[in-house]
């Protein structure tokens, strides 16, 4: 028999006259490779019919759920059929929900009122292998029970005119949506379940960070602290060497007055002394001033450390110059005393 093209059922009786099986005639199978969910209102089947008598009456494809106590029929999706069932050869059809999908434990194949294949449960993990996945076509020989007459009485609904109960193909866009919706809403919570475990390891990251940046401040406040006390101390010798330079030059202004003639030669030297002196004071007040504001400027960066050392060693060799200068002044007040 030649196959018509997807699209047409061209479902014909081979023999007008009710088929028979005789004892030699091996028993039919349908040799099923796919059962289940093509769309959320679309289940196909496929597979390969064995053993079909030329006999065989087949009708157009039908599938029968059975939902707890309620029986559907599913009609063929039109262009998805591969006309009908030949012996040895693939074969598959889709079959589409007029109501809203529901979950069903036991599905029927039947090809017009004699032939009959029960499925498996789709949502069932089977493996693909023969053995297991051959299953039993049923030929009725044109008795069919009384509760069955009634559901195959009418022929199912053609493309042109889908059945339309309970809400029909309104009903059927509906409750896609609202699968296509939770699919969404399943997205969206593995997205943010994905985005909490990323914010959470953000939250790890800052903790660890602040963690490195508190003890990296600990570390250049315990250093700042260090220049601040080393400074104050060379700040208080500072003041010291002035205040023993101050001392000394009263001394000196004392034992001038004694010496009215050298005096006046002396007065020249002791102006020209303070001066030095009050430059010198006038200088270490200034570096003084521009040390704190160093050492204010370390508490914000403390790449100013070393700078800062550099200025005060310079300081310490202008408190020495002055040192220098007051000793020479000394001796050679030493020297006028001696005269």
């Amino acid at each position: 028999m030649g196959r018509r093209g997807r699209g047409t059922f061209g479902f014909v009786a081979r023999e007008t006259h009710a088929p028979t099986l005789t004892p030699s005639t091996a028993a039919p199978t349908f040799a099923l490779k796919r059962f289940g969910w093509e769309t959320p209102d679309r289940l196909v089947v496929s597979g390969v019919f064995g053993g079909l008598d030329e006999a065989t009456l087949l009708g157009p494809p039908l599938l029968v759920v059975r939902a707890g106590d309620a029986v559907l029929h599913l009609p063929p999706v039109a262009d998805s059929v591969d006309g009908a069932p030949e012996d040895g050869e693939a074969w598959e059809v889709q079959f589409a929900w007029q109501d809203p999908p529901v979950a069903f434990g036991e599905a029927e194949l039947r090809l017009g009122a004699d032939v009959t294949v029960s499925l498996p449960d789709p949502s069932e993990k089977r493996r693909l292998n023969r053995g297991r996945n051959l299953l039993e076509v049923r030929i009725n020989n044109g008795a069919v029970p009384s509760h069955e007459a009634t559901e195959i009485a009418h022929d199912p609904p053609s493309d042109a005119e889908p059945v339309a109960d309970n809400g029909g193909p309104t009903a059927v866009r509906a409750q896609v949506e609202l699968l296509a919706a939770q699919e969404e809403v399943r997205a969206v919570r593995v997205s943010l379940q994905q985005t909490e475990a990323e914010l959470a390891r953000a939250r790890e990251d800052l903790e660890a960070e602040r963690g490195r940046r508190a003890a990296d401040s600990q570390r250049f406040s315990e250093g700042l602290a260090t220049v601040r006390e080393t400074a104050e101390q060379a700040l208080a010798e500072e003041h010291r060497t002035v205040s023993r330079l101050d001392s000394e030059l009263r001394d000196a202004k004392e034992a001038a007055e004694t010496k009215d003639a050298a005096l006046e030669a002396l007065r020249g030297q002791l102006v020209a002394a303070d001066e030095a002196r009050t430059q010198a004071e006038a200088a270490a007040q200034s570096e003084t001033g521009a040390l704190r504001e160093q050492v204010a400027k370390l508490e914000r960066d403390g790449q100013e450390t070393e700078r800062l050392r550099s200025e005060l060693g310079e300081a310490d060799a202008s408190i020495q110059q002055a040192r220098d200068d007051a000793e020479r002044l000394l001796q050679r007040l030493s020297a006028i005393r001696a005269k």
